[in-house]
């Protein structure tokens, strides 16, 4: 062990404190000197240093002290200080090992732990041991103090006793009582003169000298790169804010009994604590130095990367480097030795931190940023441009990358600057960590695209993680459908509906409306995986495949094309069959709505009604021309012209009369409808029979209804129906007839005996009208007017009078269309043109005539005649008269 007396020169340099320090006491160190040189030859007598009184000294404590007791056991806290009970006692101290043991009255003992390596400040009870009193009670005890740099204090065991002999053969005596150094408690200060520092025991023969030093290569004490600050030419080491990059405490120890001319390491001599000296890669900082043990303390700080030879993907403890140091202790007198230590340097490695980036719903990127520094670029609008590697000491780059998490490292150059094909799109990394993501077209939304990529020191470490660019999940769209309220997409007619088709034929066959095409537009930024129409799907795996089928209303729906460029669908809707339309609404609308629903790659789906608009077909009936039938005639019939439609239309009302139908005959009841009545079969046939007698006196009846067809979902049409009715046939007259009368058959006449009348009849057949009356006509112009004046005295009686004597009388009576006249001679006529002749006169002919109900009329002709009387002479028969006689008699004539 060096002897502190003997090293003047190197104890110097390592005693920093000046007695100016110590208030003008000595250092501490040289108070140490001077209590170790201390020596008289009497034992000193220990005194009250506040009475000066001497002080009675306790018998020895293991003379009087029961067995020992178990020790009290004390950590000094975070400031160095230890609490003591009030009655701990500090006058006994011993060193045990690195801990201070203060030995009591009654045996026990207090044990400060670690106390000897850097001794404590001591309070007892509530008073502070002053630093000069606690040094004393070392010295008193015979320990042995060194100082620290800073001023911390160390204790060793002490040496042997002070010997009384020149040959150290006789125990020393002893110095009398002690006392106790608890009264040197403040005030009181004990203080001690600076004593001169010489060597004490000059060595009588040349020592060696021998140095160990204890190198750090352990992972707990090498210096690691991991603390570098980094520079301009240097990269931060992983863990920069830390101290890592200096190592633990490292040892020297020298025995140098001759004392210690110099130190020099790696070249370099020490001087004192604090000193720096430089190695390979990093520099040595003298840390302490005990003089009285002679063991020196460093640390080592790295200073630059270092290449290590252990290459991995992640932290190694073991990755280590030596800095090798060499040590020269050179005694007093020129002995000298050497050895070397070395201090490891840990590797530091880059760490890869996973990397995010994003791409927004429905866009396609780019997504770009930085996987080595992170933050922020202006390029993408997002935020997320990847999260800073720690790049470590050695510094890094990327060198390689693959898609997918792979979970293994790759070096590769050739898959950096060039675009890596991910599940989602295309990623293109370079060696400085910059990247640009590119989404590819038709790719599913809400998920993520993850690729693996590498980074590698200057040394050869890698370390990978993965760089994820979550792709946000956007709706697909479906556009370009109207819904029902606006009228729907596409409209078909039933109108249309062909011959032959069930609900056929529409109300306009020629026409193509039944089918109707149309399209709409589909849409998905995160791709389509299908479309389907009413559960019938079109669009699988974003493949088209045209087709067809029937839709609940047994239509047809036919998928024609898909452009994948612009999204539009084509489609073409045919009606097959008339439809159930809401009753009564005329040409009113039935919507078909189809669902549409399209899922894009990441099954998200969204729908939408593709709506067809139905159009009814409605029956139109139409006007039918008036027809002309005579009264009474058989009956007419025909085909009432009307449309029945898609829903097929039959007839259903006359005049708003619902009709009931036959089942044998087909033909509804018969329904007046004025001058007639009509039937009509449900197909629009129909029967008309005029009625047998109409009053046709103004002419033509015109007879008008309507008819109204209605279809199979109530719709209906009215149309008009018309007749004229003419006069049927007329009545007949029979056969002219002459009533002859003679004036003879006048009771002044030649025959006065025979009637003076003549009556006949006429008969009169109606027509089809009955016969209303029958009357002379007004005409009477057929009359004979010579020498009468005939007068219609009223419907039934004419006279013919010669002046103011009445001399014909026509006489008319009816009974069943029978006209019967009578013509009565009242008086002679006397206008006949011959001379004794019994000429016959024709007094003319006035007619009889029969009017039926609607006044049609037929004459018969009533001729009269009047026979002249003339004087009749009959013969006389002879007489036989004689001459002369006279014979009277009258002569047989009728006068007339």
């Amino acid at each position: 062990m060096t002897n502190n007396n003997e090293l003047d020169t190197v104890s110097n340099s390592w005693d920093q404190h000046s007695p100016d320090e110590h208030g003008g006491s000595p250092s501490q160190a040289g108070m140490q000197v001077a209590q170790a040189a201390q020596a008289a030859p009497a034992e000193p007598v220990p005194v009250d240093v506040g009475s000066g009184a001497p002080v009675k000294q306790d018998a020895p404590a293991e003379a009087k002290a029961p067995a020992a007791a178990a020790p009290h056991e004390y950590v000094a806290d975070a400031s160095n200080v230890v609490k003591l009970p009030a009655n701990v006692s500090i006058d006994n101290i011993k060193v045990d090992g690195h801990n201070l043991v203060l030995e009591q009255a009654d045996g026990s003992v207090i044990v400060i732990k670690d106390g000897a390596l850097n001794v404590p400040t001591f309070i007892i009870g509530d008073v502070e041991v002053p630093r000069v009193a606690l040094l004393a009670a070392l010295e008193a005890s015979h320990v042995d103090v060194a100082f620290g740099a800073d001023g911390s204090i160390s204790a060793g065991p002490g040496g042997s006793n002070p010997s009384a002999g020149a040959d150290f053969s006789v125990p020393p005596g002893g110095i009398g009582d002690g006392f106790g150094l608890s009264a040197l408690l403040p005030p009181t200060a004990l203080q001690f003169g600076l004593l001169d520092r010489r060597e004490l025991f000059p060595s009588v023969v040349d020592r060696p000298v021998s140095v160990v030093a204890t190198s750090l290569l352990t992972p707990d004490q090498a210096a690691s790169e991991t603390g570098l600050d980094g520079g301009p030419a240097q990269s931060p080491g992983s863990d920069a804010p830390s101290n890592a990059e200096t190592s633990g405490i490292g040892t020297i120890s020298i025995d140098a009994p001759d004392g210690i001319g110099s130190i020099v390491i790696n070249g370099v001599t020490v001087t004192g604590v604090g000193q720096q000296i430089p190695g390979d890669f990093g520099y040595l900082t003298i840390v302490s130095y005990n003089p009285s043990t002679g063991a020196i303390e460093y640390n080592y700080t790295v200073t630059e990367s270092v290449t290590h030879p252990l290459q991995g993907d992640g932290f190694n403890p073991n990755d280590t480097v030596p800095d090798n140091f060499s040590i020269t202790v050179t005694d007093v007198d020129g002995d000298s030795a050497s050895t070397t230590f070395a201090v490891a340097i840990v590797d530091d490695v880059p760490t890869a931190v996973a990397d995010t980036d994003s791409i927004a719903a429905g866009q396609f990127g780019p997504a770009t940023g930085n996987v080595l520094v992170g933050g922020t670029d202006a390029v993408d609008a997002n935020t997320t441009d990847g999260v800073a590697d720690t790049k470590g000491a050695d510094g890094a780059t990327v060198v390689g990358v693959q898609a997918g998490n792979t979970n293994a490292a790759v070096d590769d150059a050739a898959t950096l600057g060039t675009q890596i094909q991910g599940t989602y799109g295309k990623l293109t990394l370079a060696a400085d960590g910059t990247y640009s993501y590119v989404r590819d077209a038709g790719t599913p939304g809400g998920v993520n695209d993850v690729f693996t990529y590498t980074i590698k020191d200057g040394d050869g470490d890698t370390s990978h993680t993965t760089l994820t660019i979550s792709i946000g999940n956007s709706t697909p769209e479906i556009t370009d459908l109207t819904p029902e309220a606006g009228g729907g997409d596409v409209i078909v007619n039933e109108a249309a509906l062909n011959v032959g088709t069930p609900g056929g034929p529409g109300s306009d066959p020629a026409s193509t409306a039944e089918t109707g095409a149309g399209t709409f537009t589909i849409s998905s930024p995160d791709g389509i995986a299908s479309l389907a129409i009413d559960g019938h799907t079109f669009i699988t795996n974003g493949v088209f495949t045209a087709g067809s089928f029937t839709t609940a209303l047994g239509n047809t729906l036919n998928v024609t094309a898909y452009d994948a460029a612009t999204g539009q669908v084509s489609y073409t809707y045919t009606l097959a069959d008339n439809e159930g339309h809401a009753a009564g609404q005329d040409t009113n609308s039935l919507f078909e709505n189809l669902t549409v629903t399209l899922t894009d790659q990441d099954l998200q789906s969204t729908n939408a009604t593709l709506s067809v608009n139905i159009v009814d077909d409605v029956p139109t009936a139409h006007d039918e021309a008036s027809q002309s039938i005579a009264e009474g005639a058989p009956a007419l019939t025909g085909t009432l012209d009307f449309v029945a439609g898609a829903d097929g239309a039959t007839v259903t009302h006359i005049n708003g009369t619902l009709l009931t139908f036959d089942p044998g005959t087909g033909y509804s009841q018969s329904v007046d409808i004025g001058a007639g009545t009509i039937q009509v079969k449900a197909d629009g046939s129909y029967s008309f029979t005029p009625d047998a007698s109409v009053d046709n006196s103004s002419g033509p009846v015109a007879v008008n209804a309507t008819y109204t067809v209605t279809d199979g979902d109530l719709d209906t049409s009215t149309a008009n129906i018309a007749f004229t009715i003419t006069d049927g046939a007329a009545p007949a007259a029979g056969a002219p007839i002459t009533l002859a009368l003679d004036d003879q058959n006048l009771s002044d006449g030649s025959t006065p005996a025979g009637p003076d009348l003549a009556s006949n009849s006429i008969t009169f057949t109606p027509g089809s009208d009955a016969i209303a009356s029958i009357a002379f006509g007004t005409d009477l112009s057929g009359l004979n007017t010579a020498n009468l004046t005939w007068t219609r005295v009223s419907d039934t009686q004419v006279v013919g009078k010669d002046g103011a004597v009445t001399v014909v009388t026509l006489d008319l009576s009816v009974a069943n269309n029978v006209a019967t006249v009578t013509a009565t001679l009242n008086n002679n006529y006397d206008a006949h043109p011959g001379v004794n002749l019994d000429d016959l006169v024709n007094l003319g002919h006035v007619g009889v005539v029969a009017t039926d109900t609607d006044g049609t009329q037929a004459t018969g002709t009533v001729n009269v005649t009047v026979s002249d009387d003339v004087p009749t002479a009959t013969n006389e028969a002879s007489q036989n008269v004689a001459e002369g006689a006279t014979v009277t008699g009258t002569l047989d004539f009728v006068a007339g």
